[in-house]
């Protein structure tokens, strides 16, 4: 199983939009994918219905050694995605884990054991970095960094590089980029073209070809617990997020 932690120290950057759809669009290309919550504003568990309330969230992987992957993921109505639902006491979560020798491999261990049962992993992460998003950078052989085309949006990218670093070197050495890709973003917009550039100027290697473009339809999918695929097939959001998808895959496949 390849995991991928999507992570971005600033908020309302795509990040929950992204795990969801690209977890979608993996599986639409054959792929078992399993979307973790880590994130406690849940948005990625509100924004997809499962067929079965689960019976542990990610509080009770991280926090029980007897509960696994299997017990506390459970299918969606997404053919191909089952998900491990985030926890309304994540806080707690965190409090538990610092004070606690080696809990930045917890998660790790437990998808260790998982490993047969999935193609990918995505794990949706805070903007906060915290023991709960080491965990993720821990168990993850890549991070992707969704990126919106304002200004702003860079500031949080130096920040979320500085911590993949500080991680890959001390904690996680399999641990890489596998992209930056700007999922927000206004093509009328002669600034949002400048950030852009100036992110290529910066990590040419890094960029993804692919962008997503600002839309409502995208929005919309996340209110009916549905993915662009099944919402709105035939929307420009669904041709942008297949191609991002794929590139990500050539990525993958080609390290």
């Amino acid at each position: 199983m390849t995991c991928i932690t999507i992570g971005q120290r600033k908020g309302g950057n795509g990040k929950s939009t992204s795990a969801l759809n690209l977890a979608h669009a993996f599986a639409l290309q054959g792929k078992r994918v399993l979307l973790i919550d880590l994130d406690d504003q849940k948005n990625s568990t509100s924004a997809i219905e499962t067929t079965r309330t689960p019976a542990h969230t990610v509080e009770a992987l991280l926090l029980d050694a007897s509960v696994s992957v299997a017990d506390a993921a459970v299918p969606t109505t997404w053919d191909g995605v089952s998900l491990i639902a985030a926890s309304a006491n994540l806080s707690g979560t965190i409090r538990e884990l610092d004070g606690e020798v080696g809990s930045h491999l917890v998660l790790a261990e437990k998808l260790i054991k998982a490993g047969a049962d999935y193609d990918l992993c995505l794990i949706d992460t805070s903007p906060s970095l915290n023991i709960l998003v080491v965990n993720a950078l821990c168990a993850s052989q890549w991070l992707f960094i969704p990126l919106s085309s304002k200004y702003f949006s860079l500031q949080g990218l130096g920040q979320t590089l500085e911590a993949y670093s500080k991680v890959q070197s001390r904690l996680n050495q399999r641990l890489s980029l596998l992209g930056l890709a700007f999922v927000i973003h206004d093509g009328r917009s002669a600034l949002a073209k400048e950030v852009i550039q100036k992110a290529k100027d910066e990590y040419p290697a890094w960029v993804c070809e692919s962008t997503v473009g600002m839309n409502i339809k995208i929005e919309e999918a996340q209110v009916v617990q549905q993915s662009i695929f099944t919402y709105a097939p035939t929307d420009r959001g669904s041709e942008h997020y297949r191609a991002l998808a794929s590139e990500l895959l050539v990525r993958m496949e080609g390290a």
